[in-house]
């Protein structure tokens, strides 16, 4: 990635400020122009927003799920334009925040970056499997790689602790992660991207009843008993359609079947999530939060 004086300030030689700079990005459109030193600077998608914050950058404006956006940007983005939830880029909106640099993933905004590019450079970034390489390719396009490699670094380090402490305070007993939406109530194993961390990265045992090869599984009250495991994650989803999740959840909490859980029994049962959660498993911001939680519920009901 080069930086260049664009031609319309190449006469002004040394009076160029880094602002005037442009650089040179790789990207699935070819090389695209781009200022260095962005200043306005949107990130689609719901995601795209905590990459930028991690790496420095906060956006001109951004997508936002629920309401008001995650509690733990701690008040940097209180100046941030809502752009709302939304399937497609929202191009009047784009239009009015006035960006100098669009980033979006090329699985959804491929089909609208010709009007993209018509508002502000935009880079396309490639799908990934892994938040890690999303994150690198976002710090290439903002020429601040070394920033992310130092956000993954500090991850990294942060889920080897809390794997060191989760494993003091409860060794290998058992740990199930459910969560109770309006549309009903899932366990989510190893292969899913929340419980990839919950399992994998900080090693909390699953319960061998679990599908191995299930991402989740849509599970009734009368499965539980077969997994009965020593602790439970619990998240009650509190977005669209909440009421719905919570008469479910306290119906459960009512059930002959919930209260003889050993989990339950023993007091071994953790809610979490909430709005800071959507991201969770995709992002290094969601993730820290989400991790931080899970240590903090189970300090408190371990000690």
């Amino acid at each position: 990635v080069a930086a260049t004086k664009s031609p319309e300030n190449a006469a002004s030689g040394a009076e160029n400020s880094s602002e005037d700079l442009q650089r040179i990005v790789k990207s699935i459109k070819g090389d695209i122009k781009v200022p260095a030193v962005p200043q306005k600077v949107i990130g689609t998608t719901v995601t795209y927003p905590e990459f930028l914050y991690v790496l420095g950058v906060t956006p001109i404006a951004a997508e936002n799920y629920h309401e008001q956006f995650p509690s733990y940007f701690q008040g940097a983005f209180k100046d941030v334009i809502k752009l709302g939830n939304v399937d497609t880029a929202n191009f009047e909106a784009l239009l009015a925040a006035e960006p100098d640099l669009i980033l979006g993933p090329a699985w959804r905004d491929e089909k609208s970056y010709d009007q993209l590019v018509k508002i502000a450079p935009t880079v396309l970034l490639p799908e990934r499997d892994d938040w890690r390489d999303e994150l690198r390719d976002m710090g290439e396009a903002l020429g601040r790689l070394d920033q992310a490699e130092q956000v993954i670094q500090d991850y990294e380090r942060k889920t080897m602790e809390a794997k060191e402490k989760l494993h003091a305070l409860i060794g290998d007993e058992t740990v199930i992660y459910m969560r109770i939406t309006p549309k009903g109530s899932y366990v989510l194993g190893e292969q899913s991207s929340r419980g990839k961390i919950i399992h994998h990265e900080l090693g909390l045992k699953p319960v061998g009843a679990y599908p191995k090869n299930e991402g989740s599984v849509m599970i009734s009250l009368e499965i539980l008993p077969e997994y009965n495991p020593d602790h439970i994650i619990l998240q009650v989803d509190s977005g669209t359609d909440a009421a719905q999740a919570s008469t479910a959840y306290e119906k459960m909490l009512m059930s002959s079947i919930w209260k003889n859980l050993n989990a339950v029994k023993n007091n071994r049962v953790y809610l979490v999530g909430d709005n800071e959660w959507f991201n969770f498993g995709f992002s290094p911001v969601a993730n820290a939060y989400g991790i931080d939680e899970i240590i903090n519920v189970f300090e408190k009901n371990n000690q």
